[in-house]
């Protein structure tokens, strides 16, 4: 983009990347304010921002919106969420904000957190109850609810490695999954999540395991934040630390007997992300197609893990 004119004024407009003018987007950098494209939204620990604000954060550049539509359009958003914030505070005000249609809070990846703590509770005081029936076992393979339920079956149990490992996922889990969240959106946040649950579930049935607990949603996360920010280095390596720390965890602990719902959940995860990326920015492709491709290769990973069970057993 050449350089400006004395005199000349720049009109942009805020429906499309301000990178890429064919391509409509309503995502704004949290920097600068300017909308941007899937392609050009790089995740930072404070939300989505452009390339051109990544590569200026480590200095003192203070970057001002080209176009003024989109920063007021900010700041009466801002005085309507102080003006709701006023009217209702408090834990009500909270979990109104965190409801609210077309809000910015991510309340899916609290939702899953807080039924992930209450399972486990209800669990320490019936005998891992929640456990048996959602978690996913190779001869109850033919139960399919349970291979996206699976997640929730947090084995309940009161001791230093038990209490030890429900922090350490939740940890991990708000530490990425809100921003995210915030990224992918709602609906495709939630697609990674069910993936990421289904793939993994059926692969540790397929490898005759039961499979339960936080870690393919977890890993399927961290899959679909990897795939989001491969693009910039510095996220790039965060992402793989951590996913190192955490598979070492894994094997410590637990003998690396959950690999296959780990590995399950990461790949389904970075795959559904990719896919609906790539498909979004396909003009002629249909909406649906992504959620048809992620759809189908779920049905038959659980189809074949019904048969090899059936075989089994």
């Amino acid at each position: 983009m050449s350089a400006p004119r004395f005199g000349e004024r720049i009109e942009e407009d805020p429906s499309v990347c301000y990178r890429h003018s064919d391509r409509q987007s309503w995502v704004l950098c949290q920097r600068c304010g300017r909308t941007i494209c899937p392609e050009c939204q790089i995740l930072a620990p404070v939300g989505v921002q452009c390339p051109d604000c990544v590569r200026e954060a480590g200095g003192s550049v203070q970057w001002t919106p080209t176009n003024a539509k989109p920063v007021k359009k900010r700041a009466a958003q801002r005085r309507a969420s102080a003006a709701s914030a006023s009217s209702s505070t408090g834990f009500g005000g909270w979990i109104t904000g965190l409801l609210r249609p077309g809000g910015e809070s991510p309340p899916l990846s609290w939702i899953f957190a807080g039924v992930y703590v209450v399972v486990w509770l209800v669990g320490l005081f019936t005998n891992n109850l929640p456990a048996l029936v959602l978690a996913a076992f190779p001869q109850d393979a033919w139960q399919i609810w349970r291979y996206v339920t699976a997640p929730f079956a947090a084995p309940a149990s009161f001791s230093l490695f038990g209490i030890l490992g429900i922090a350490i996922s939740l940890f991990f889990w708000l530490l990425i999954a809100p921003t995210a969240e915030r990224t992918l959106g709602r609906t495709r946040f939630l697609v990674v999540f069910l993936a990421s649950a289904a793939v993994g579930s059926a692969a540790m049935v397929i490898a005759g395991m039961p499979a339960s607990g936080f870690g393919a949603a977890l890993f399927g996360v961290f899959g679909a934040y990897a795939t989001l920010s491969w693009s910039y280095p510095p996220a790039r390596m965060q992402i793989i630390g951590v996913l190192v720390i955490n598979l070492v965890i894994n094997i410590y602990v637990g003998g690396g007997l959950s690999l296959p719902y780990l590995v399950g959940g990461a790949l389904a995860g970075a795959g559904t992300t990719y896919l609906l990326r790539y498909y979004e920015e396909r003009a002629r492709t249909k909406p649906s197609t992504p959620y048809l491709i992620v759809a189908g290769a779920i049905v038959a990973l659980i189809a074949v893990a019904i048969a090899v069970n059936v075989a089994r057993f």
